[in-house]
C-alpha cells in the first residue's frame, strides 16, 4: 500500500500555486508543476485527480470561505445596528485577504477556464445588492428613497477590480489588508449623502 506523503503533497501545492499565479488556470500545466515540484506527472495524479481537482483544492477552499461570509450578510436584519454588523463581516472577509492573498489573486485574475471564471461578477452583484439594501434603509430613515442603484453598481464594480489589482500587485497580506480597508473607506464613506435620492411621497 502506498502512503501519500504530506511533504510531497505540500510541494505540489506550492508549485501549483506559483504556476496558476503565473499562467492562470488555462495556461497551467500538470507537467510543468510536476517538474518544478521534483515529482512525476503520475505521482501528482496519486494526490489530485486532475488539474481541476488541484485548482479546486487550492482555490476552491478560499472561494467557499468567502461565500460563507457572503451568505451571512443575507441573514442580517436591516435596522440601526445593521451597518455595524456589515462592518464586522467585512472585517472578517478582509482577514481572508490577509491570510490568502495569493489564492484570491488567482481567483480574481487567473481563473479563466475554471468554474470560478465568473466570480468577479458574483462579487460585484453581491456588493451592489447589499449596499443598495443598506443605503435604501439609511435613506428611508431620512424620509428619502434611492432613485436607482446604478452608481452603487459602478462603485461595486470598481472596488472588485481594484481589489483584483491590489492582490495581483502586492503579496504581503498585511499590506493587502490595509489597502483594501482604505479602499472601502474611500469608496463607501458617507455614501448615502452622495447618492441620487428623492423624497418619499
Amino acid at each position: 500500500m502506498q502512503y501519500l506523503k504530506d511533504e510531497v503533497r505540500n510541494s505540489i501545492a506550492e508549485e501549483a500555486l506559483k504556476e496558476f499565479m503565473e499562467k492562470g488556470y488555462e495556461g497551467a500545466s500538470i507537467r510543468s508543476i510536476a517538474k518544478k515540484s521534483n515529482t512525476s506527472v503520475g505521482n501528482i495524479y496519486k494526490y489530485f485527480e486532475s488539474k481541476e481537482d488541484l485548482y479546486e483544492n487550492l482555490i476552491g477552499a478560499v472561494y467557499h470561505r468567502l461565500m460563507n461570509y457572503i451568505d451571512q450578510f443575507d441573514k442580517v436584519e436591516l435596522n440601526d445596528k445593521a451597518a455595524l454588523i456589515f462592518n464586522e463581516l467585512a472585517q472578517e472577509i478582509v482577514e481572508i485577504f490577509n491570510d490568502s492573498s495569493a489564492e484570491i489573486s488567482i481567483l480574481l485574475n487567473q481563473s479563466k477556464g475554471s468554474k470560478y471564471e465568473n466570480c468577479k461578477s458574483i462579487f460585484v452583484d453581491f456588493i451592489t445588492r447589499i449596499v443598495t439594501e443598506q443605503m435604501g434603509y439609511e435613506l428611508s430613515t431620512r424620509g428619502k428613497r434611492l432613485k436607482d442603484n446604478f452608481t452603487i453598481y459602478l462603485v461595486s464594480y470598481s472596488i472588485v477590480e481594484s481589489i483584483a489589482i491590489i492582490v495581483r500587485e502586492r503579496c504581503d497580506g498585511a499590506e493587502v489588508k490595509r489597502l483594501i480597508i482604505n479602499l472601502i473607506d474611500i469608496f463607501y464613506a458617507d455614501m448615502a449623502n452622495k447618492l441620487d435620492s428623492e423624497d418619499i411621497e
